[in-house]
């Protein structure tokens, strides 16, 4: 068995060099095959990683909020209903339990960070200049939810006393810097004097109109006896929306949202992305197996009286069809091979050539680089199963007599 598996190696390797112009067409289009898939899919996963970085990176993954409350209509100050009768939602403005809600999220598996906060809209004042802000309290580890020693731009992040990290945006918008001493309105009027101790830059115009103050200060400022949320970040962020249905089964009082419930329309736009590069990855591996099937067919046909022979001379109908499968497998393994150094290259001068301020990484791992491989390996080797039935059928008698 092992003198004829060497035997049809052998014979194999001849007729690819007999007709190395065509087997080097092959290579270098299996080569161009395998490229071409590398690059595709490490650039969908790099673009999906940047996106979701963008999107979730710096923000919860999931949230746990006050239910809304039974729409009620609004009574007058005579006790009537109004006129206009509209109707009108309220919400519940805080969690007053959160300590055992935050203590029951922790022991679930998968949350990394479960902090408590509280938001409310304010104003940011600086000599003449007024601007609207998000204000939100949060604690030590929270700031952990927003990498905000990632993130920052200036300064440190110790909230305690009078101080307060501060969004690109708005320190943009006030000329602040750090050590600067500013202050805080909130809807009632009421103010306080704050000192800048750091400048964040989250990566979103909404995110840096943010101004971060401890959880304490801000549950004065607002007259808050709760917390207005509870922030997580878990360690797989596909995994957010299924911990969120766990939460929701577990506490009834409050509203628990992930982050794929609030962002639907990108992750229909994630699951096109990788569609259309499965579709394209797909008709590469047709168009790769119907040239190798189309050549090794021609050269079934060419080779004819050389098989016919060789069936003449002791070689079985098994031989026959296991060259041009061995031919199969060899064009396959030297095209993925020089199509995984040609997807790399490309993907080095994709990296150097995309302008840095637009630059997101590839994601170039194990699976992205031996799939392609692998899927042009076994569509060569099924591609020549196809030519190889041809040889096998053949009559050594006829062929030789035909000529």
């Amino acid at each position: 068995m092992k003198k004829t598996n060497k035997y049809e190696f052998m014979i194999a390797w001849r007729f690819l060099v007999k007709g190395r112009f065509q087997t080097l067409l092959i290579v270098l289009g299996i080569s161009m095959g395998v490229a071409v898939q590398l690059f595709l899919s490490a650039l969908i996963g790099g673009l999906q990683i940047s996106l979701i970085d963008k999107t979730v990176g710096a923000a919860p993954h999931i949230t746990v909020m006050p239910v809304d409350t039974i729409p009620k209509k609004i009574n007058n100050e005579q006790g009537k209903i109004s006129d206009n009768k509209k109707v009108f939602y309220s919400e519940r403005r805080e969690i007053f339990s959160w300590q055992q809600y935050v203590m029951e999220i922790k022991t679930e598996p998968g949350v990394e960070i479960a902090a408590p906060v509280v938001n409310g809209p304010g104003f940011a004042e600086k000599g003449d200049t007024v601007v609207p802000v998000a204000i939100k309290g949060v604690s030590a580890e929270g700031l952990g939810i927003y990498r905000i020693k990632e993130k920052l731009l200036a300064g440190g992040v110790e909230l305690s006393g009078e101080n307060i990290l501060m969004g690109k945006a708005i320190a943009e918008r006030l000329a602040a810097a750090t050590g600067d001493k500013i202050f805080l309105r909130n809807e009632k009027g009421e103010q306080v004097l704050a000192v800048v101790c750091g400048i964040f830059d989250l990566g979103s115009d909404a995110a840096n109109k943010l101004v971060l103050v401890s959880l304490d200060r801000a549950r004065s400022f607002f007259s808050f006896d709760g917390i207005s949320a509870i922030e997580i970040r878990v360690k797989d962020v596909f995994a957010a929306e299924n911990t969120g249905k766990v939460f929701k089964k577990k506490f009834s009082n409050v509203k628990t949202e992930s982050w794929q419930e609030k962002n639907r329309e990108l992750l229909s736009a994630l699951r096109s992305q990788s569609s259309s590069s499965g579709t394209i990855q797909f008709f590469v591996l047709i168009s790769i197996s119907l040239a190798i099937a189309s050549v090794l067919g021609i050269a079934a046909v060419q080779k004819s009286r050389q098989l016919g022979i060789l069936k003449a001379m002791g070689a079985t109908d098994r031989s026959a069809a296991g060259i041009f499968v061995i031919e199969g497998a060899l064009l396959g393994v030297s095209g993925a091979f020089l199509g995984v150094f040609a997807g790399l290259g490309l993907s080095v001068l994709f990296m150097s050539a995309t302008d840095a301020s637009a630059r997101f990484g590839l994601e170039i791992t194990a699976a992205n680089i031996l799939t392609p491989a692998a899927l042009a390996v076994i569509a060569s080797v099924i591609s020549a199963s196809i030519p190889a039935r041809r040889a096998a059928k053949l009559t050594p008698v006829e062929v030789i007599r035909n000529g």
